[in-house]
């Protein structure tokens, strides 16, 4: 009983915050400010009323009908005299203003419900000065003006002051990891511009950003499909972040005693446990969306890749999901008697989803089943945010709070937040696919489980590292939704014409060995791909290699339906290749499609290609005429160690490279890159294009 009266009490105090607003606490929003004044009416308000329904008094507490009412409160003459009596003894550092808007809006619970009397009519009502009652804790009705009872009011002032700073931290600390998460990427990346900074950046590139933490796992998955490794850059990032959580978990948790909602300091602590871990979850939502979204604005402000956000976004779906966990199970030891109420429920649904979500993103569900994994992972993210919602709601209601009020503790707005990033994600997207329209497409089969994709309609720039989400609703009409990124290639790169010799360029001593190159003089395809009046291919080109899935209906077509989402970049660190004295592209089987717009960004660059024995259909359908410098081996792969030792002796200072192509192949690149940046003779910038799950 003595549990429940003081979860009464708890419950009470957070549903009366008077000057609350819809935003954070401590931010905008001061719910029991001043506290002395809150402090008096929480120790009057277990006192019946004469206007009280005292057959309400009998039942279980129950906030939605409690026993005063709002308007017995303004209305009662004992209550606001000895409340007005109160606040003018335990609050002298106040002014009148302050307490006089305090008392009209706060003073009966509910903003709309004034009270009958100004606070400085009812304290002239106040008679005798000082009031001769005092009541006690035996006392049940409140019938004259009377004395509060000093430990009451020290137990609620430590009560208010105690969730005030609680309140306060969470929202603080919310900040400051939200500000982390967004704002490190970008100051990392602007980084670049300091003096020295790359010449320091040059040197621990190759020790602390591009090597992985586990051999040369990365791009590939661990053995079993346990999932990807970090890079020891990425993993300092997560360390940092990971430690600034668990850091503002643990922190500045202060009790005080005595205490008028629990019984015990450990009860007390466990229930500010309880409410940050909620509200550091309600944080990371807006940040997950974020990381995962195509239209993420940190890929316009900072030189980090998709891929890396996307892996981010897995490790603090996996943070998000231990906060869920740690809350509910500290609520079962606080709010125990309220399991039978709906916001209970929703807290419950939204817990064990946000669990099932993490397990079925494994990368065994993604590789065995990814259109299915697509789907569920969208439905079960919007189900949590669901659920999130009807449990913050329904707990607001039980609390007598309502958003339309104004008076929410404003954990709202990190919802708010991250359904504006869910929405403008899924509205840009919209947008793009809007701005090309209905497309109509040239599927070509080249063999080997190769197809050429020609889109004459669209006409995109030649910037390298892009891609597009390429949809096919009617290759698959049952699932229409499903769509599969693409790099992107213009058509007319795939002419022949001959570019001549860079003069910047040096002859590569390899160049007419014709054990190692295949000089590329075939025809484009052969179906020529189309042309405007001036005989000039035009649209851009897809090449997909069919596996499981939607790709692995689409078939030779003349006219296919398509819609194009795109393009996106792949990386924003194209600029610092580009800058690079040299470049060296490395190609992988399809990954020809990122590597060929890097061709005409940079005079002076070499291009190597190797492609498996069933490729030899795509090496016919891609001319590399213009590439001054290129070998083509078919069947087998390049010596990677070798072609950058190459690189080191012709003498560049700094060569970019570039890496499109299968998972293995790109780790094996950095892993190379990794070597030859710590013998420290020439700088490698390193981009990474890679296909992956």
């Amino acid at each position: 009983m003595r549990a429940a009266t003081l979860t009464r009490r708890l419950l009470l105090v957070l549903g009366s915050g008077a000057l609350a607003e819809d935003f954070l606490v401590g931010y905008g929003n001061y719910p029991y400010d001043p506290v002395c004044a809150q402090s008096c009416l929480q120790a009057f308000r277990p006192y019946l009323l004469n206007c009280s329904n005292f057959e309400a008094a009998k039942k279980p507490f129950d906030p939605l009908t409690p026993a005063t009412s709002p308007s017995c409160y303004a209305s009662d003459a004992p209550f606001l005299t000895s409340a007005a009596w109160c606040l003018n003894t335990k609050c002298p550092d106040e002014s009148i203003a302050k307490l006089e808007a305090y008392w009209q809006q706060g003073l009966s619970g509910l903003k709309t419900v004034p009270p009958r009397w100004a606070y400085s009519v009812a304290l002239d009502k106040v008679n005798p000065k000082p009031p001769t009652y005092q009541l006690t804790f035996k006392d049940v009705l409140l019938n004259q003006t009377s004395l509060v009872v000093e430990a009451s009011y020290l137990s609620s002032w430590n009560g208010m002051t105690g969730l005030y700073n609680e309140e306060v931290d969470e929202s603080k600390f919310g900040i400051i990891i939200l500000v982390v998460a967004i704002g490190l990427p970008v100051v990392l990346t602007w980084v670049r511009v300091l003096p020295f900074a790359q010449a320091i950046l040059d040197r621990i590139n190759p020790y602390l950003v591009y090597p992985s933490i586990f051999g040369t796992f990365h791009t590939r998955p661990l053995p079993f499909l346990l999932g990807n490794v970090p890079t020891i850059g990425q993993s300092l990032y997560l360390a940092v972040f990971i430690i600034l959580n668990v850091l503002l978990s643990a922190v500045d948790y202060k009790s005080l005693e005595p205490n008028a909602f629990y019984l015990t300091q450990y009860k007390e602590v466990v229930n500010y446990i309880c409410i940050r871990t909620g509200a550091f979850a309600f944080v990371l939502m807006p940040v997950l969306l974020l990381f995962s979204s195509r239209n993420n604005v940190l890929l316009w402000l900072s030189n980090w890749p998709h891929s890396t956000f996307v892996l981010l976004h897995r490790w603090v779906a996996r943070l998000f999901m231990v906060y869920a966990i740690v809350h509910s199970i500290t609520a079962l030891r606080i709010y125990r008697a309220f399991e039978e109420t709906p916001w209970w429920y929703w807290g419950i649904v939204a817990t064990v989803l946000t669990v099932a979500l993490n397990v079925f993103s494994g990368l065994y569900i993604r590789r065995s089943q990814y259109e299915l994994f697509l789907i569920s992972h969208v439905v079960l993210a919007v189900l949590v945010m669901v659920g999130s919602w009807y449990h913050l709601i329904g707990w607001y209601a039980y609390l007598g709070k309502t958003i339309a009020k104004h008076n929410t503790l404003g954990y709202e707005l990190w919802l708010y937040f991250a359904a504006a990033v869910w929405f403008f994600d899924r509205l840009v997207r919209v947008g793009r696919i809007l701005r090309w329209g209905l497309q109509r497409a040239r599927v070509t089969e080249l063999g080997g489980g190769y197809l050429r994709v020609d889109l004459p309609g669209v006409r995109w720039g030649a910037e390298p590292a892009r891609h597009v989400f390429a949809y096919f609703p009617t290759a698959r009409p049952w699932t229409p939704w499903e769509n599969h990124p693409f790099s992107v290639v213009p058509t007319s790169f795939l002419q022949g014409v001959v570019v001549p010799v860079p003069k910047a360029a040096k002859p590569e001593p390899h160049a007419g060995d014709e054990e190692k190159q295949l000089a590329t003089s075939h025809a484009s395809s052969t179906t020529p791909p189309p042309t405007d009046e001036a005989g000039v291919a035009t649209g851009i080109t897809l090449f997909v290699r069919k596996s499981a899935g939607l790709t692995s209906y689409l078939k030779p077509n003349s006219s296919l339906l398509t819609l194009l989402d795109g393009p996106y970049a792949s990386s924003g660190s194209t600029r610092e290749v580009l800058q690079c004295d040299r470049v060296l592209i490395i190609a992988g089987g399809i990954g020809i499609t990122g590597a060929l717009p890097w061709v005409h960004s940079h005079l002076n660059l070499k291009l190597v290609w190797s492609v498996k024995e069933t490729g030899r259909g795509l090496v016919d359908a891609v001319d590399l005429g213009r590439v001054a410098t290129k070998e083509v081996r078919i069947g087998s792969r390049f010596d990677l160690d070798a072609l950058l030792a190459e690189e080191e002796s012709a003498g560049w200072a700094r060569v970019g490279l570039v890496v499109c192509g299968p998972g293995s192949l790109c780790d094996d690149a950095r892993a190379a890159a990794v070597a030859a940046g710590r013998r420290g003779k020439t700088v490698f910038e390193l981009e990474v294009d890679a296909f992956s799950w």
